[in-house]
C-alpha cells in the first residue's frame, strides 16, 4: 500500500504550500540551483520590506512556543518511548521557525522546523510529529530495509505512523489532532486498525510492515 508522492508532496495542494512566496522569487528559484536559490532566498529576506515586524512576531512565537512545549515535553518524551519501546536517543533537539509552510527535519543533526503561520496549537502537534519521525528513523530504519521495504515505502510508513498522536495515550496534552496527508488516509486507517488489536510496537511493526508491502 505505497502511496505515490506526486510532485513531493503525498496528494497536498503545492500551491498552497507556497502561499508566501512571491510569483518573482518563485521563478527565479525553480531556474536556479541549489546555491543559487538559497542566495536569492538570502537576499529577499534580507531585504524584506517587512522585516523588522516578521523578525519581532518570529521572536514572539519562538518564546511563546518554547514556553508552552516546555509544559508538556516531559510527558510527550514518556509517552513516545513508552509506545515505540526506545529511549529517546539525544539529549539535544533543535527547533528551528521557518518562513514557509512545510516543516522539514534532519536526522543526522537532529533538527526539524515549525511554521511561522501556524498556531500554538497546530505548532505544538508538529513538534510532537517531527520528534516522533526523528526517533523512529534512528532506531527502524535499518530494521525497515532488512524487512524489504524500500525507500519510498519506508517513508509512507513513518508519515502514516503518526496516526499515534491521536490516540488516548496524548489525549490529555495535545489540542489539535495529527491528520497525515491526503494520499496516506488509507494506509493510517489500516494502521490504526492493527494497532487497536496489537499495542506491542514490535510486533505492530512487523504487521505494519506487511501492511505497507501490500
Amino acid at each position: 500500500m505505497v502511496a505515490k508522492k506526486k510532485n513531493g508532496m503525498w496528494g497536498m495542494d503545492r500551491k498552497k504550500e507556497i502561499l508566501y512566496i512571491p510569483s518573482f522569487l518563485l521563478e527565479q528559484i525553480i531556474k536556479a540551483d541549489k546555491k543559487e536559490a538559497e542566495d536569492l532566498v538570502y537576499k529577499y529576506l534580507i531585504n524584506h520590506p517587512k522585516k523588522q515586524i516578521r523578525k519581532t512576531v518570529i521572536n514572539n512565537q519562538i518564546k511563546a512556543l518554547e514556553n508552552s512545549w516546555r509544559k508538556i515535553e516531559g510527558i510527550y518524551f514518556k509517552t513516545l518511548e513508552k509506545i515505540i519501546q526506545k529511549p529517546i536517543y539525544t539529549k539535544k533537539f533543535t527547533c528551528y521557525i521557518t518562513s514557509g509552510f512545510m516543516c522539514p527535519y534532519n536526522p543526522e543533526k537532529n533538527w526539524f522546523m515549525a511554521s511561522m503561520w501556524h498556531g500554538q496549537p497546530f505548532s505544538l502537534t508538529t513538534i510532537a510529529h517531527e520528534l516522533m519521525h526523528l526517533q523512529f528513523i534512528h532506531y527502524y530504519w535499518d530494521y525497515l530495509e532488512n524487512k524489504g521495504l524500500d525507500r519510498e515505502q519506508i517513508e509512507d510508513l513513518k508519515e502514516s505512523l503518526t496516526f499515534l498522536l491521536n490516540e488516548p495515550e496524548f489525549y490529555s496534552f495535545l489540542l489539535v489532532n495529527d491528520n497525515g496527508y491526503p494520499n496516506h488516509q488509507k494506509l493510517r486507517e489500516r494502521l490504526k486498525e492493527i494497532w487497536q488489536k496489537e499495542k506491542d510496537f514490535k510486533k505492530f511493526l512487523d504487521r505494519a510492515i506487511e501492511a505497507v508491502k501490500k
